[in-house]
Protein backbone atom coordinates (compact mmCIF):
# COMPACT_ATOMS: atom_id res chain seq x y z
CA UNK A 1 0.00 0.00 0.00
CA UNK A 2 1.45 3.52 -0.49
CA UNK A 3 0.19 6.50 1.39
CA UNK A 4 0.80 9.57 -0.68
CA UNK A 5 0.96 13.50 0.17
CA UNK A 6 -0.39 15.32 -2.46
CA UNK A 7 -0.39 18.98 -2.93
CA UNK A 8 -3.41 20.06 -5.43
CA UNK A 9 -2.93 23.64 -7.01
CA UNK A 10 -5.63 25.33 -9.11
CA UNK A 11 -4.16 24.25 -12.23
CA UNK A 12 -5.88 22.40 -15.09
CA UNK A 13 -5.12 20.67 -18.20
CA UNK A 14 -6.87 20.29 -21.49
CA UNK A 15 -6.62 18.42 -24.69
CA UNK A 16 -5.90 21.38 -26.56
CA UNK A 17 -2.92 23.02 -23.77
CA UNK A 18 -2.52 24.04 -20.38
CA UNK A 19 -4.53 26.67 -18.36
CA UNK A 20 -3.54 28.62 -15.16
CA UNK A 21 -5.57 31.21 -13.75
CA UNK A 22 -7.48 31.34 -16.88
CA UNK A 23 -5.09 31.81 -19.65
CA UNK A 24 -2.91 29.96 -21.47
CA UNK A 25 0.95 29.13 -20.82
CA UNK A 26 3.38 28.04 -22.99
CA UNK A 27 4.93 24.41 -22.87
CA UNK A 28 7.99 26.32 -20.91
CA UNK A 29 6.15 27.60 -18.46
CA UNK A 30 4.25 24.51 -17.84
CA UNK A 31 7.15 22.65 -17.18
CA UNK A 32 8.47 25.44 -14.90
CA UNK A 33 5.17 25.22 -13.17
CA UNK A 34 4.88 21.17 -12.24
CA UNK A 35 6.76 20.50 -9.55
CA UNK A 36 9.51 17.95 -9.75
CA UNK A 37 9.09 15.02 -8.34
CA UNK A 38 10.90 14.18 -4.77
CA UNK A 39 12.26 11.00 -3.20
CA UNK A 40 10.79 11.25 -0.42
CA UNK A 41 6.98 12.39 -1.24
CA UNK A 42 6.01 8.94 -0.60
CA UNK A 43 5.96 6.09 2.10
CA UNK A 44 5.76 2.69 0.98
CA UNK A 45 4.73 -0.40 3.00
CA UNK A 46 4.31 -4.01 1.70
CA UNK A 47 1.17 -5.45 2.44
CA UNK A 48 -0.85 -8.56 1.25
CA UNK A 49 -3.24 -9.18 -0.95
CA UNK A 50 -5.03 -9.81 2.10
CA UNK A 51 -4.83 -6.80 3.99
CA UNK A 52 -5.25 -4.92 0.74
CA UNK A 53 -8.67 -6.48 0.29
CA UNK A 54 -9.76 -5.63 3.57
CA UNK A 55 -8.25 -1.86 3.60
CA UNK A 56 -10.42 -1.20 0.53
CA UNK A 57 -13.99 -2.59 2.22
CA UNK A 58 -13.17 -0.97 5.00
CA UNK A 59 -13.20 2.15 2.61
CA UNK A 60 -15.86 1.76 0.69
CA UNK A 61 -17.65 1.01 3.94
CA UNK A 62 -16.80 4.66 4.99
CA UNK A 63 -17.58 6.04 1.93
CA UNK A 64 -14.05 6.66 0.54
CA UNK A 65 -13.64 7.16 -2.81
CA UNK A 66 -10.67 7.86 -5.05
CA UNK A 67 -7.38 8.63 -3.13
CA UNK A 68 -7.00 9.04 0.24
CA UNK A 69 -5.15 12.24 1.58
CA UNK A 70 -3.03 11.69 4.74
CA UNK A 71 -2.26 14.81 7.05
CA UNK A 72 0.44 14.60 9.14
CA UNK A 73 4.59 14.62 9.09
CA UNK A 74 6.57 11.52 7.74
CA UNK A 75 6.80 9.87 11.00
CA UNK A 76 3.28 9.75 11.82
CA UNK A 77 2.50 8.96 8.74
CA UNK A 78 4.84 5.73 8.83
CA UNK A 79 3.56 5.19 12.64
CA UNK A 80 -0.25 4.92 11.44
CA UNK A 81 0.38 2.46 8.78
CA UNK A 82 2.95 0.56 10.75
CA UNK A 83 -0.34 0.14 13.46
CA UNK A 84 -2.74 -0.25 10.81
CA UNK A 85 -0.50 -3.01 9.30
CA UNK A 86 -0.58 -4.96 12.57
CA UNK A 87 -4.36 -4.26 13.08
CA UNK A 88 -4.50 -6.72 9.78
CA UNK A 89 -2.70 -9.61 11.20
CA UNK A 90 -4.18 -8.80 15.13
CA UNK A 91 -6.67 -11.59 14.85
CA UNK A 92 -4.25 -14.67 12.54
CA UNK A 93 -3.66 -16.47 15.76
CA UNK A 94 -5.61 -19.74 13.91
CA UNK A 95 -2.81 -18.87 11.02
CA UNK A 96 -0.04 -18.83 13.32
CA UNK A 97 -0.89 -22.08 15.29
CA UNK A 98 -1.40 -23.58 12.02
CA UNK A 99 2.39 -22.61 10.64
CA UNK A 100 3.61 -23.41 14.18
CA UNK A 101 2.08 -26.70 13.81
CA UNK A 102 3.18 -27.44 10.84
CA UNK A 103 7.00 -26.23 11.70
CA UNK A 104 6.75 -28.90 14.51
CA UNK A 105 5.47 -32.07 12.44
CA UNK A 106 8.17 -31.42 9.93
CA UNK A 107 11.09 -31.67 12.72
CA UNK A 108 9.79 -35.07 13.60
CA UNK A 109 11.74 -38.08 11.56
CA UNK A 110 9.31 -41.19 10.97
CA UNK A 111 7.06 -42.48 8.70
CA UNK A 112 3.96 -42.98 11.57
CA UNK A 113 2.18 -39.75 12.80
CA UNK A 114 -0.53 -41.07 14.64
CA UNK A 115 -3.12 -38.82 16.71
CA UNK A 116 -1.39 -39.00 19.84
CA UNK A 117 1.54 -37.15 17.95
CA UNK A 118 -1.08 -34.27 16.35
CA UNK A 119 -2.11 -33.79 19.96
CA UNK A 120 1.19 -33.35 21.32
CA UNK A 121 2.39 -31.10 18.60
CA UNK A 122 -1.13 -29.21 18.81
CA UNK A 123 -0.44 -28.31 22.49
CA UNK A 124 3.10 -27.64 21.86
CA UNK A 125 2.23 -25.21 19.12
CA UNK A 126 -0.12 -23.60 21.34
CA UNK A 127 2.85 -23.39 24.37
CA UNK A 128 5.23 -21.92 21.94
CA UNK A 129 2.83 -19.17 20.80
CA UNK A 130 2.04 -18.62 24.20
CA UNK A 131 5.18 -18.30 25.85
CA UNK A 132 6.41 -16.02 23.15
CA UNK A 133 3.16 -13.62 23.86
CA UNK A 134 3.79 -13.68 27.42
CA UNK A 135 7.85 -13.30 27.26
CA UNK A 136 7.95 -10.17 24.73
CA UNK A 137 5.63 -8.17 26.85
CA UNK A 138 7.44 -8.85 29.49
CA UNK A 139 10.74 -7.61 28.05
CA UNK A 140 8.91 -4.85 26.40
CA UNK A 141 9.65 -6.23 22.60
CA UNK A 142 5.89 -6.67 21.31
CA UNK A 143 3.53 -4.19 19.70
CA UNK A 144 0.31 -5.67 18.00
CA UNK A 145 -2.76 -2.74 16.97
CA UNK A 146 -6.52 -3.38 16.51
CA UNK A 147 -8.57 -0.39 15.63
CA UNK A 148 -10.10 1.78 17.73
CA UNK A 149 -12.49 4.77 16.70
CA UNK A 150 -11.86 6.75 19.75
CA UNK A 151 -8.24 6.92 18.69
CA UNK A 152 -6.32 9.83 17.71
CA UNK A 153 -4.56 7.48 14.64
CA UNK A 154 -7.58 5.37 14.87
CA UNK A 155 -5.61 2.46 16.50
CA UNK A 156 -4.67 1.22 20.45
CA UNK A 157 -2.08 -1.49 21.10
CA UNK A 158 -3.68 -4.62 22.21
CA UNK A 159 -3.13 -6.00 25.67
CA UNK A 160 -1.09 -9.32 26.76
CA UNK A 161 -4.48 -10.46 28.14
CA UNK A 162 -6.48 -9.70 24.44
CA UNK A 163 -3.64 -11.55 22.52
CA UNK A 164 -3.55 -14.72 24.46
CA UNK A 165 -7.62 -14.88 24.46
CA UNK A 166 -7.38 -14.64 20.48
CA UNK A 167 -4.96 -17.56 20.96
CA UNK A 168 -7.11 -19.41 23.51
CA UNK A 169 -10.16 -19.00 20.63
CA UNK A 170 -8.20 -20.27 17.80
CA UNK A 171 -6.91 -23.00 19.77
CA UNK A 172 -10.46 -23.88 20.58
CA UNK A 173 -11.48 -23.58 17.38
CA UNK A 174 -8.72 -26.10 15.92
CA UNK A 175 -10.35 -28.63 18.71
CA UNK A 176 -13.56 -28.24 17.13
CA UNK A 177 -12.39 -29.26 13.78
CA UNK A 178 -10.73 -32.13 15.17
CA UNK A 179 -13.94 -33.53 16.33
CA UNK A 180 -15.56 -32.99 13.03
CA UNK A 181 -12.93 -34.73 11.79
CA UNK A 182 -12.84 -37.99 13.99
CA UNK A 183 -16.59 -38.15 13.48
CA UNK A 184 -16.71 -37.97 9.86
CA UNK A 185 -13.79 -40.72 10.02
CA UNK A 186 -15.73 -42.59 12.31
CA UNK A 187 -19.10 -42.52 10.09
CA UNK A 188 -16.69 -43.44 7.02
CA UNK A 189 -14.93 -46.97 8.54
CA UNK A 190 -18.51 -47.51 10.13
CA UNK A 191 -20.27 -47.67 6.53
CA UNK A 192 -16.85 -49.61 5.11
CA UNK A 193 -17.21 -52.40 7.28
CA UNK A 194 -20.44 -55.16 6.09
CA UNK A 195 -23.67 -54.13 7.58
CA UNK A 196 -22.52 -51.10 8.82
CA UNK A 197 -25.61 -49.33 8.38
CA UNK A 198 -27.06 -51.46 11.04
CA UNK A 199 -24.34 -51.11 13.04
CA UNK A 200 -24.30 -47.44 12.83
CA UNK A 201 -28.13 -47.45 14.05
CA UNK A 202 -27.62 -49.88 16.70
CA UNK A 203 -24.91 -47.39 18.35
CA UNK A 204 -26.82 -44.57 17.85
CA UNK A 205 -29.77 -45.91 19.55
CA UNK A 206 -27.11 -47.36 22.37
CA UNK A 207 -25.84 -44.14 22.86
CA UNK A 208 -28.70 -41.88 23.53
CA UNK A 209 -29.17 -41.45 27.08
CA UNK A 210 -25.84 -42.41 28.21
CA UNK A 211 -23.65 -39.23 27.36
CA UNK A 212 -21.97 -39.87 30.76
CA UNK A 213 -20.70 -42.48 29.25
CA UNK A 214 -19.45 -41.74 25.82
CA UNK A 215 -15.80 -41.83 25.38
CA UNK A 216 -14.01 -38.34 25.29
CA UNK A 217 -13.24 -36.95 21.75
CA UNK A 218 -10.57 -35.98 20.13
CA UNK A 219 -11.39 -32.38 20.32
CA UNK A 220 -12.24 -32.72 24.27
CA UNK A 221 -8.55 -34.15 24.74
CA UNK A 222 -7.21 -31.32 23.28
CA UNK A 223 -8.86 -28.83 25.22
CA UNK A 224 -8.11 -30.86 28.46
CA UNK A 225 -4.26 -30.99 27.46
CA UNK A 226 -3.72 -27.26 26.53
CA UNK A 227 -5.74 -26.35 29.97
CA UNK A 228 -3.39 -28.81 32.23
CA UNK A 229 -0.65 -26.85 30.26
CA UNK A 230 -1.70 -23.62 30.70
CA UNK A 231 -2.11 -24.39 34.47
CA UNK A 232 1.17 -25.94 34.99
CA UNK A 233 2.93 -22.95 32.97
CA UNK A 234 1.32 -20.26 35.40
CA UNK A 235 2.93 -22.05 37.79
CA UNK A 236 6.15 -22.71 36.81
CA UNK A 237 6.30 -20.21 34.22
CA UNK A 238 8.00 -23.05 32.07
CA UNK A 239 6.36 -24.22 28.71
CA UNK A 240 8.64 -27.48 28.87
CA UNK A 241 7.60 -28.05 32.45
CA UNK A 242 4.28 -27.64 31.30
CA UNK A 243 4.76 -30.06 28.45
CA UNK A 244 5.90 -32.90 30.31
CA UNK A 245 2.95 -33.23 32.08
CA UNK A 246 0.88 -32.99 28.84
CA UNK A 247 3.41 -35.97 27.25
CA UNK A 248 2.35 -37.81 30.56
CA UNK A 249 -1.39 -37.55 30.05
CA UNK A 250 -1.00 -38.59 26.54
CA UNK A 251 0.57 -41.81 27.23
CA UNK A 252 -2.37 -42.63 30.09
CA UNK A 253 -4.94 -41.64 27.10
CA UNK A 254 -3.72 -43.75 24.49
CA UNK A 255 -1.94 -46.58 27.04
CA UNK A 256 1.46 -45.36 25.01
CA UNK A 257 3.15 -46.57 28.55
CA UNK A 258 2.37 -50.05 28.31
CA UNK A 259 4.43 -50.11 25.33
CA UNK A 260 7.94 -49.20 27.44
Amino acid sequence: MSVNIERYGNQTSAASGWYQNGRAVSTQEKEKDVPQPKEDNAVKISISQEGMESYRKQTREKGISGKVIVKGNKESIIRRAKQATSALSANAYGGELIGELEKLKGQRTGSTYGIADQMEDSVRAYSNLYDEIVQSYRNGTRERYVEDENSETGFRKMTMEEELSGLDQAFQKMAERADTREMIETEFKKFRTEGGKALSSKNNKKSQGTDGDAPETAGKKMKRLVQEWRDAYQVSGSKESGMEKVISLLHTMFHIGSKV
